[in-house]
């Protein structure tokens, strides 16, 4: 056998090797999603599939964890880091599949605009080199704010927050995100997605005597959505207001500081489910005869 056959029988034991390890553990990515705004939570579902024919447990080894995601810049570096994960340990059955959904965004810096992309490693005990998953591209951008207000944080001195309304298109879908910056720093405290908006009616927003940010905007042609963030970004709840007689419902501010919604009527979906159990089918009429 000359030299070139046994380098090329060793290439191909290598790769069959290689290929047997990976087969052992399979590790999947997906995210719902490939464009965010930039400071928004970004998820990534990883699912482990054990073809171990045993059961595996996967932890960390002292400093080294058994799962890492791996984010790296458009152009090939890696992400900025913001701290590391502590993931506990998982047990996963013979054939069995499990999947942890993780926020890249709270483990590296994905503020600044740009694409991205992200992969998960994940490392047993039996395979020192770990299991590598698929690739995913992402990318984050900023946009402009269609309404801003800056206001003072309660109970520090000194301390100013500003509230951003802005609208974004993400896969054929027009977004509404409310944001908090610190006015210092210019870094985004919070960026929250409050969800679809048809933007032929223009979201109205205000800020109340307790510094709460108020959203007014129309959800679907038959709904208006009120939602609350505080000033440090904390989502306080949605209520759901349907068209009064007087147009269009509106946020106003009162004298004492308070913001309410005026020319709606507030919808309750448990009154309305009631509502319609009360409502006889047009199967349940009892049966007439007419002569």
């Amino acid at each position: 056998m000359n030299r070139f056959s046994q380098l090329l029988l060793r290439t191909l034991a290598l790769v069959v090797t290689t290929a047997c390890a990976s087969a052992q553990l399979g590790v999947n990515i997906r995210m719902n999603q490939s464009q965010f705004l930039a400071g928004e939570t970004v998820l990534v579902a990883v699912t482990l599939t054990n073809h171990t024919g045993s059961d595996l447990i996967l932890a960390n080894n002292g400093r080294t964890p058994w799962l890492d995601m791996v984010v790296k810049r458009g152009n090939g570096e890696p992400a900025s880091m913001l701290g590391k994960a502590n993931f506990g340990a998982v047990k996963i059955a013979s054939g069995q599949t499990m999947t942890k959904t993780i926020d890249i965004s709270a483990l590296y810096n994905l503020r600044e605009p740009g694409s991205y992309s992200v992969s998960a490693l994940v490392r047993s005990s039996s395979d020192s080199n770990g299991f590598i998953s698929n690739r995913l591209l992402f990318s984050c951008a900023n946009v402009r704010a269609d309404w801003s207000q800056k206001v003072g944080v309660p109970g520090q001195p000194g301390k100013n927050h500003e509230f951003r309304v802005m609208n974004f298109t993400n896969s054929q879908k027009s977004l509404l995100y409310a944001q908090v910056v610190d006015c210092k720093t210019g870094v985004s405290v919070q960026t929250l997605c409050l969800g679809e908006a048809l933007l032929f009616r223009k979201p109205q927003a205000a800020v109340d005597r307790s510094q709460t940010l108020n959203v007014l905007y129309l959800a679907t042609p038959d709904f208006y959505v009120h939602a609350r963030i505080d000033v440090n970004g904390r989502f306080l709840g949605r209520e759901l207001h349907k068209r009064g007689g007087s147009g269009d419902p509106r946020l106003m501010t009162f004298a004492d500081g308070s913001v309410k919604v005026a020319g709606s009527v507030l919808y309750d979906q448990r009154a309305e489910a009631e509502a319609r159990g009360k409502i006889r089918k047009i199967s349940e009429r009892p049966a007439y005869t007419y002569n």
